[in-house]
């Protein structure tokens, strides 16, 4: 059995590679539920004020 590789059949996989992963992108985009981040500590300290 030959296995042929075209052009065609690269860009049809691209394709459908490409759909997999925005319908994947959006719907973990949409969850309910996630936690937005919190923003950290500033780790430098402003200027004339003491480090813990």
């Amino acid at each position: 059995m030959k296995v042929e590789c075209s052009l065609s059949l690269l860009l049809r996989l691209a394709f459908w590679l490409w759909v997999v992963a925005l319908v994947v992108g959006l719907a973990l985009g949409c969850a309910q539920g996630t936690a937005p981040a919190t923003p950290g500590k500033p780790v430098v300290a402003t200027h004339g004020k003491e480090v813990d």
